[in-house]
């Protein structure tokens, strides 16, 4: 069995880039998890990464072969477009196609009825993928669609803050043969900083959010002791001075986060940056969020949507919005870097609500030179409550084709239902003043 690991591009290099002015390009985990559960039945596993070489359509017509599995993670937006291109060209050469990520789960059925894809896997993709692939190892087909959300082995939680049970982390770090293609520049982190995750999936109800979504409102926690470990052998194989952790929202179990820095203190003491919800910034206690300091915190990725309440009660956020400023000054007073994200565009929202996020955002910004802002514009998710809640009020349509899903960019203005158009422009020049390395 040979399987083909295919990212494709996001195509939002304006948006994101580091410190030294290239596009960001993190490694991509999906694919690490992957194979590290399929690898006991594969004889040969290949990345092509679009995002990195320039031509990955010639990679891939390489190393297809006829009876080789191609594995494609999709999110909805320009990514569909190099996936559609990947797995057409990868039927015409005889090979079995899956799709998972994000678009996948949200409309399987769909997906799985275009005929470039045999097999579409739903949530948490790892395990399920390896079964598969034993299963056609041993001349057994497997379910067109499968379902990672509710598998046996991994943890599904429906409340907040109830306990969670980890499970075994075991990426496949050998598929990167080059990591100098997956560190960048970042001036809260490090200049050589890298990406893992520690956790997948959400257990927050954030309406704009499609995390929640397509996890079932469930977290899947992996061991801190195997992701500590896994971090060291990460940062010397890619000669890293800093890590970001990419889980949607790591410091949710605040004492998890704190186990998993004291391991990775012992392991390698580099900088390291996180996400963290409003709220619990708000209510984690000083000794804590000191010791988190002490131990390589550096940066944290807060969203906070709105400055105005009722706008983050329609976000689902579910904090105090007059609280903004002190979360701004004890980040600050830790000497730990914000990085908080806005939206406008809501639903009914009074068209000052463009002004005082922007006011709001430049507040921040004067708390602390470290701190850093971006205002998003809202493009409401497939699968969202927000989206349904739009689609019920006749402002967006039911249903796309899986190429008009391609078009979807919240980093433009698309709906004019929603936005103001004078005000698009204004956003974008706040930006850059309000995010440095982003060009807007």
């Amino acid at each position: 069995m040979k399987i083909v690991y295919f990212q494709p591009r996001l195509q939002a290099d304006k948006n994101y880039r580091n410190q030294s002015g290239s596009e960001q390009v993190w490694c991509p985990w999906w694919a690490l998890l992957l194979n590290g559960h399929a690898k006991p039945d594969v004889d040969e596993a290949v990345l092509i990464d679009a995002r990195r070489d320039s031509q990955w359509h010639e990679q891939l017509v390489q190393a297809i072969t006829p009876g080789s599995v191609v594995a494609v993670s999709v999110m909805t937006g320009h990514a569909i477009k190099d996936a559609i291109s990947a797995s057409e060209t990868a039927k015409e050469l005889g090979a079995r196609v899956f799709w998972g990520g994000p678009h996948p789960t949200l409309f399987p059925a769909d997906v799985r009825a275009e005929p470039f894809v045999d097999h579409v896997i739903m949530g948490f993709g790892a395990e399920v993928f390896g079964r598969s692939i034993a299963s056609l190892v041993a001349g057994e087909e497997a379910p067109a669609i499968l379902d990672g959300r509710g598998s046996s082995s991994l943890l599904r939680v429906t409340k907040l803050k109830q306990p969670t049970a980890a499970t075994r982390f075991r990426p496949d770090l050998s598929l990167i043969e080059s990591w100098d293609g997956y560190v960048n520049a970042d001036q809260a982190i490090g200049e050589r900083s890298v990406n893992l995750i520690t956790s997948e999936g959400c257990l927050r109800r954030c309406t704009y959010c499609s995390e929640p979504t397509t996890s079932q409102h469930s977290w899947l926690t992996y061991d801190v002791d195997d992701c500590a470990a896994m971090a060291g052998q990460l940062i010397d194989r890619a000669r890293a001075d800093g890590l970001k952790l990419h889980d949607p929202n790591f410091l949710h179990d605040v004492d998890r986060g704190l186990a998993f820095a004291r391991r990775l203190s012992e392991v390698r003491s580099v900088p390291w940056a996180a996400t963290i919800h409003p709220d619990d910034l708000i209510h984690i206690d000083e000794r804590r969020l000191a010791e988190l300091a002490e131990l390589g915190l550096s940066r944290v990725l807060v969203g906070l949507e709105s400055p105005i309440q009722s706008l983050v009660n329609l976000a689902g956020k579910r904090y105090e919005v007059d609280r903004i400023p002190f979360i701004a000054d004890r980040l600050a007073a830790h000497g730990i870097a914000g990085m908080f994200t806005f939206i406008v565009g809501w639903p009914g929202a009074d068209e000052s609500h463009y002004q005082r996020t922007i006011d709001a955002a430049f507040a921040i910004r004067a708390v602390s030179p470290l701190h850093q802002a971006k205002i998003h514009f809202l493009e409401p998710w497939p699968g969202t409550p927000m989206a349904t809640l739009l689609t019920k009020k006749n402002l967006l349509l039911p249903t796309r084709t899986l190429r008009e899903w391609a078009d979807i960019d919240y980093y433009f203005a698309h709906l004019p239902v929603l936005h103001a158009a004078e005000w698009e422009q204004r956003i974008r020049q706040a930006n850059e003043e309000l995010s440095p390395y982003v060009e807007a």
